[in-house]
């Protein structure tokens, strides 16, 4: 049985292959987000996946796709403009999420 979700603002069936992923896999692979990233899955610590579950920060590449079934996930692509740009400015000003991290695209 397949479960859906809103992304963005638009509503996402996740198909039953993809029922035992993680939130990053479906975001990235079914509803086609590229700005969530996998910088080191599973751990779940470095944030490059961080999106917006009802409004409260969740690490995507640890969250079982079936735990935000009904759910609104917002992204970096579902965020205004203004938004967005606080974020960047922001992540700027701290850097990478530590020394040597090698962050794939």
């Amino acid at each position: 049985m397949a479960i859906s979700l809103e992304v963005n603002g638009c509503d996402v069936s996740v198909p039953e292959d993809h029922l035992g992923s993680s939130l990053l896999e479906v975001l990235r692979d079914v509803a086609g987000v590229i700005s969530a990233k996998d910088g080191c899955a599973p751990q779940g610590q470095c944030g490059c996946c961080t999106v917006l579950v009802d409004g409260k920060a969740r690490v995507a590449c640890v969250t079982p796709v079936r735990r935000v079934a009904g759910r609104s996930v917002t992204t970096l692509e579902g965020l205004e403009t203004q938004a967005r740009s606080i974020g960047l400015a922001r992540s700027s000003i701290t850097g990478p999420p530590s020394a040597g991290s090698a962050l794939p695209a």
